[in-house]
């Protein structure tokens, strides 16, 4: 495995678990049941303080056992030059990630790419788990999931608020429907409300003055 995928997969994991985690602790705290891991909010909430903590150590760590371009004597100054693949020491944990990209680390462009993508599979993931919660719980006894969780189609709510009711994926088929059937006259009233502060507007209201 070479130095560059190694980096990419260290950081998708820790990307996606601090998304992840990140997502558990904000929708628990705003009741969006449809993208809890648990049914349950302190559960939630606690599991998502427990993956962030999970990927940091997970990543800061992990050089101490997984053979890496940070052997010893190679990562103190900083500069890549003449690594070789093998353990950290605990002395070198705090530059052991400090990997150019000339020399197998990740460029700049690359985190940005790899962090949006690993945010948007926390996404999907923790929609997926929530629904399959939903479908589980709705008709127990969990008080979290039975109160206001059906998610009934005559309901007219969608978006984030709907996703306090159900899952995410019949809150995408609702939200959907509604755009359908509104998004052209909610387009056009935008473009009347955007037109009436355009340069041609104003200009022939102030003719009119």
């Amino acid at each position: 495995e070479s130095a560059a995928a190694l980096m990419v997969r260290d950081y998708l994991v820790l990307a996606f678990l601090v998304s992840l985690g990140s997502l558990q602790i904000a929708v628990s705290i705003s009741g969006i049941r449809g993208l809890w891991l648990v049914p349950n909010r302190i559960l939630t909430r606690f599991a998502g303080f427990l993956l962030i903590a999970f990927a940091i150590s997970y990543y800061i760590f992990s050089p101490l056992w997984i053979d890496g371009p940070w052997a010893a004597g190679s990562v103190v100054d900083g500069t890549s030059t003449g690594r070789v693949w093998g353990t950290a020491t605990l002395d070198e944990i705090s530059a052991a990630r400090n990997v150019n990209d000339v020399h197998g680390g990740m460029a700049g462009t690359a985190y940005a790419v790899f962090f949006v993508l690993s945010a948007v599979l926390a996404t999907l993931f923790a929609a997926a788990v929530g629904a399959l919660n939903i479908r589980i719980f709705r008709n127990s006894s969990s008080p979290s999931f039975k109160s206001g969780s059906g998610g009934c189609d005559d309901e007219p709510v969608d978006g984030l608020e709907a996703l306090k009711r159900t899952d995410a994926f019949s809150t995408l088929t609702r939200s959907l429907r509604n755009l359908r059937r509104t998004g052209a006259a909610d387009a056009r009233e935008h473009m009347r409300s955007a037109h009436r502060w355009s340069i041609p507007s104003l200009i022939e209201r102030m003719r009119r003055n």
